[in-house]
């Protein structure tokens, strides 16, 4: 196996445990964890609870994120992201071994947010340093597609959490679920930490920081360097605060709601999950392929509209409370839409920023807008419900995410290349405006004109 080859493989592999451990809290939070650490009469301040818990993972990203990536701009890729898969890992099953509320009370919940905490901060330092690790590797031709499958990572451990509960859904009693077979999933990520662990000590330190390594030009301060020339940090945030939003009202918030609110079968919002995640993994690489050949930013704004407006037949499909209706329109939502704006994204966000600061440029924006619109957002829409009585104010919040996105998308720039004697640098020369560049110059985006 090429050094690429197996870059691409210990970051794919790790994003896919990070996600498997980061969506299975999501799918604990909606379907198990209100009754086992939050019990009480009303099922909505259950969920609204567990959802606080849930949103602070997300503000945990931001640190853990601005640590990891400033050891990652300072002193390589490789190391940083070795250490955020095993504190992740740890973390998932120290949850599954937590007591519960009827145990111990007020400090089972105090656990849970510590440990939520550990987890989030793991996350923070993941996405991008795996994206870089890939990349750095990776010919230029074949960027948008490796990019494309660190997508797919994340949708894979999408499945991961998501299979997991389903399977315990339909093997388990509703009792004996919440009494102990929850906890399984998340003991189960330790087997996944030690493959991931083995996976990334054998790959060495990427082409691209070497080369800025031995020449000196290895940024001090990368946070200052970065902040210097904001535009795109700023497009970052925005773009990833509208998609995160309209993501996860529909993989964590509408889990509860149809559960709680509708009493839905849990199998019906679980298998549209699995399946519109099973699709996006299919379709992000092949989506990341087309974005190098025809400008990222339109794949972006498409997907975002398209979210927007499936914003109010998405609660009607829930209302019918037919399961192939509910199927269908999630795994639009997600495996087509979702999947179309999320595939291009890694190699476009690294394409964004200089080599010294690339990692600290990619995870301040990215885990920046992690926070609003992954972390607040399932908290928002339950408050709304609650507040509402109804669906149609989450319904707006959905669409005004996807506007947000949209602005995002058309600020974003892509630099001068920072060392014009780099071969198969990430980063392009500089155009004006992607969303009017020729197709023929699109097809280059990613390779240095070096």
């Amino acid at each position: 196996m090429t050094a690429a080859n197996r870059a691409v493989t210990a970051a794919s592999f790790g994003t896919v445990l990070e996600w498997y451990d980061f969506f299975l809290y999501g799918t604990a939070a909606a379907l198990v964890f209100p009754a086992v650490f939050f019990p009480g009469d009303d099922p909505l301040t259950g969920i609204l609870l567990s959802f606080a818990v849930y949103a602070t993972g997300f503000l945990a990203r931001p640190v853990g994120g601005l640590v990891t990536a400033w050891l990652g701009d300072r002193y390589g890729r490789r190391a940083p992201l070795t250490a955020t898969i095993l504190v992740m890992g740890i973390a998932t099953a120290c949850i599954g071994l937590l007591p519960s509320y009827a145990m111990v009370g007020a400090l089972a919940p105090t656990l849970l947010v510590a440990l939520r905490l550990v987890q989030g901060a793991a996350t923070g330092g993941e996405f991008g340093g795996a994206v870089l690790l890939a990349l750095e590797h990776a010919p230029a031709e074949k960027r948008g597609f490796r990019g494309g499958l660190l997508s797919s990572a994340v949708y894979a451990g999408l499945i991961l959490g998501n299979l997991a509960f389903m399977l315990l859904v339909a093997a388990l009693d509703p009792q004996s679920l919440i009494d102990w077979g929850w906890r399984v999933p998340f003991l189960f990520s330790l087997v996944l930490v030690g493959v991931g662990v083995y996976l990334r000590r054998r790959v060495g330190e990427t082409p691209e920081f070497e080369r800025l390594r031995q020449r000196g030009g290895a940024s001090r301060y990368p946070i200052a360097e970065v902040l210097r020339q904001p535009r795109n940090v700023i497009a970052v945030f925005l773009v990833r605060v509208g998609q995160n939003t309209t993501f996860y009202v529909i993989a964590v918030f509408c889990l509860g709601y149809a559960k709680s609110v509708l009493e839905l079968p849990s199998w019906v919002t679980l298998t549209a999950l699995l399946v519109g995640a099973a699709v996006a993994v299919v379709l992000c690489p092949l989506w990341g392929a087309l974005g190098q050949r025809v400008g990222a930013a339109p794949l972006v704004i498409g997907g975002l509209v398209g979210l927007g407006l499936l914003a109010v037949p998405l609660f009607l499909a829930l209302g019918t409370g037919v399961a192939a209706l509910i199927i269908g329109v999630v795994v639009l939502a997600i495996g087509v839409l979702n999947s179309a704006a999320d595939g291009v994204q890694p190699s476009w966000f690294a394409s964004l920023f200089d080599t010294r600061v690339r990692y600290t440029g990619l995870t301040i924006g990215r885990e920046a807008g992690a926070i609003v619109g992954g972390g607040l957002a399932p908290l928002a829409a339950a408050a709304l419900v609650g507040w509402a009585g109804h669906w149609w104010p989450v319904a707006v919040l959905m669409i005004v995410g996807a506007v947000v996105g949209v602005i995002g998308a058309r600020l974003a720039r892509v630099p001068q290349a920072d060392q014009p004697s780099e071969p198969n640098g990430l980063n392009g020369p500089d155009r004006a405006n992607r969303l009017r560049e020729p197709a023929v110059s699109r097809a280059t985006w990613f390779r240095s004109t070096a």
